[in-house]
């Protein structure tokens, strides 16, 4: 529930996230980008890129080397979307409570170790 947590601090800081983007890993299944977006209740979006993590330091590179002006810039010339899975709300309710139970356990984890 990694994903749930970072986005529960970004959004403690006043910014509301409207997507995930995925690669590589479990990631790669459609059923794990389906979960992520239900369980987190934005969506998901996969590149099309075979190798993210190089494609990635491509990116960095091209900003570096004045090939692109900016790392957004960048990223809209070199990227491309695969595919976006879309939160299922009829699930919502299954995974808060879930991730309730999840912050609990974690919660009384930290108990036990102070």
């Amino acid at each position: 529930m990694v994903c749930d947590r970072s986005l529960d601090a970004q959004r403690a800081c006043g910014i509301e996230s409207e997507n995930i983007v995925i690669s590589g890993g479990a990631g790669q299944h459609p059923l794990v980008r389906q979960l992520l977006a239900d369980a987190c209740g934005v969506s998901v979006v996969s590149t099309a890129s075979r190798e993210p993590v190089l494609l990635g330091s491509a990116i960095l590179g091209a900003v570096a080397g004045r090939v692109a002006a900016s790392l957004p810039e960048a990223m809209k010339q070199f990227t491309q979307v695969d595919a976006t899975y879309h939160s299922e709300t009829a699930f919502s309710p299954f995974h808060q409570r879930r991730y309730a139970a999840y912050k609990a356990l974690q919660q009384a984890g930290r108990l036990i170790r102070e």
